[in-house]
């Protein structure tokens, strides 16, 4: 697993990431042609028209962002609209998506946070394909010259936003969710990611993302260490999910909340099913002392394999569970475990001290 240190202006921080991961940027690029071309029906250069959109009202509202996304296409050496492309990947897959008689289960992803007295655990499993695996880096990134927080996150490389937390306790984790709608005026879901992790609270987090608008659809898990909420997010406005009466927030990759005006398409059928078990595992007899390892083991749980949330790629299943997470905000530690959480291959620790 490729680990990068990314320290500097904007720009500085984007070259480091897309001349180290410049292999595994050509990667998502590919991965991500071929991906659109099956869920939106989308050739490439009818990609880059989509993600140009986007790229005006970034320089303008996010110049930050802009910036880096300039850094990763420079040290890669491939176009800036491919770049934007891969940050507007949510919103191409899942907003633009085409509706075919042959229904094949991609994604999964199953998160969960959970309040205790002192702190808060923000936890998931994250399911992908596996093709696009060898792409995954960790970003340490420390951005000079301003007060904004230092954080830590995996991502997928040319990806500027994902999972992570900060110096802050702030942090987040994600889930798709494929309902038609796509605003470019409105801040990309990675964007969002993004914007967390360089929030000092919870509710700056989600303040700034309800003043930009996120332009497609999503739940992102947003905590700190007093607590946590589910913002599922449409390209026309927010629902927040608030923790159960046992401080736990459990979420799959349906809406929970009714949104309207806006058309959630059948997809996964397991995702409820996902959520409920999920919810079931973390009892309160787990609650009473939970670890990073405790935590982890609830994410083992195979019960509906293939779409289980411990994820298989097999059958029906085009995903399989990439990598889990666990991060404490009260202590602002965190471990990264790739692979399936039955069959781990390699485990990254973040922490702030």
């Amino acid at each position: 697993m490729l680990e990068v240190i990314c320290k500097g202006t904007p720009y500085e921080i984007g070259v480091t990431h897309g001349s180290q991961a410049k292999k595994q940027v050509h990667g998502s690029i590919a991965f991500y042609d071929t991906l659109f071309q099956s869920s939106a029906q989308l050739q490439w250069p009818e990609v880059r028209k989509k993600a140009d959109q986007f790229l005006s009202h970034a320089e303008t509202h996010y110049p930050r962002y802009y910036e880096e996304m300039k850094g990763i296409a420079d040290g890669a050496e491939v176009p800036l609209v491919d770049i934007m492309a891969l940050n507007a990947r949510s919103e191409i897959t899942f907003g633009l998506f085409v509706e075919t008689k042959k229904q094949v289960d991609s994604d999964g992803c199953t998160s969960m946070a959970l309040k205790l007295a002192q702190t808060t655990f923000i936890s998931q499993n994250w399911d992908w394909m596996q093709e696009q695996k060898p792409n995954l880096i960790i970003c340490h990134v420390s951005q000079t010259g301003t007060d904004l927080p230092d954080f830590q996150m995996v991502t997928e490389a040319g990806i500027i936003g994902k999972i992570g937390f900060n110096n802050a306790g702030v942090g987040c984790c994600f889930n798709a969710i494929r309902a038609r709608g796509m605003d470019p005026k409105r801040m990309p879901i990675h964007f969002g990611l993004r914007t967390v992790l360089e929030s000092r609270s919870k509710e700056q987090a989600i303040a700034t993302l309800r003043q930009h608008g996120v332009a497609g659809s999503a739940h992102l898990l947003i905590g700190d260490k007093n607590g946590a909420i589910g913002l599922e997010c449409s390209h026309v406005g927010f629902q927040e999910i608030y923790a159960d009466d046992l401080g736990r927030v459990c979420h799959a990759n349906n809406y929970i909340a009714q949104h309207e005006d806006v058309y959630e398409s059948v997809w996964l059928q397991d995702s409820p099913i996902r959520t409920a078990r999920i919810r079931e595992l973390v009892s309160p007899e787990v609650m009473k002392q939970p670890s990073f390892s405790s935590i982890r083991e609830l994410y083992k749980d195979e019960t509906g394999l293939p779409g289980a949330i411990n994820r298989k790629q097999e059958g029906i299943s085009r995903s399989a569970t990439l990598f889990n997470v666990v991060f404490n905000l009260g202590s602002k530690e965190g471990v990264v475990t790739m692979g399936r959480p039955t069959e781990p291959e390699e485990e990254i620790k973040f922490a702030f001290n």
